[in-house]
């Protein structure tokens, strides 16, 4: 009798266990995060019924935030990473496994430009880290925006809605 291994029956990915949001910068990587991301009937129902209709500009909502809350190793990072390139690539969509999914994200899809950071261990504030993160972006993109420091503004809404106004010159469409 001839010796069969597991390994011609079954081929499977190694679950990676850290994933890193900035990651799905690359194209390449991306594209892998949503090939390999497998979304119960569960998730999907979650971000069709809460997440991509905060997303979506389309219809006119009482948008909110959305804060995703889970212990390390659920998959945190390798939600957001599909998120954001779907929002980022509209051609994504076609690695979409979840047809329910596929079919609402088509409203976010290619809309957005996307930035990536994540927080480490430091003293800075969440302001000064999201804004510093903001300008750096700019700088890429070639808009020349700074914000205001901390103690010179009683209310940071101006100056986010100067920097769009500028951000919306290079990308109207986004």
């Amino acid at each position: 009798m001839k010796s069969l291994k597991y390994g011609k029956l079954v081929q499977f990915e190694p679950i990676e266990t850290v994933i890193k949001l900035n990651s799905a910068d690359s194209k390449e990587e991306a594209e892998r995060l949503v090939k390999t991301y497998v979304m119960s009937d569960h998730m999907s129902d979650s971000l069709v019924e809460i997440v991509i209709p905060q997303l979506q500009f389309d219809q006119t909502i009482d948008n909110k935030g959305v804060f995703i809350v889970g212990n390390y190793g659920t998959g945190k990072s390798h939600l957001m990473s599909v998120l954001s390139v779907i929002a980022e690539d509209e051609q994504m969509l076609e690695f979409i496994k979840n047809d329910k999914f596929k079919e609402s994200a088509r409203s976010i899809a290619g809309k957005f430009e996307v930035l990536r950071f994540e927080i480490g261990a430091t003293l800075m504030t969440l302001r000064d880290i999201v804004l510093s993160n903001i300008e750096r972006d700019l700088k890429k993109r070639g808009i020349n925006f700074k914000f205001p420091k901390a103690e010179d503004v009683s209310d940071n809404q101006q100056s986010l809605l100067e920097m769009m106004s500028l951000f919306e010159e290079v990308y109207p469409d986004k």
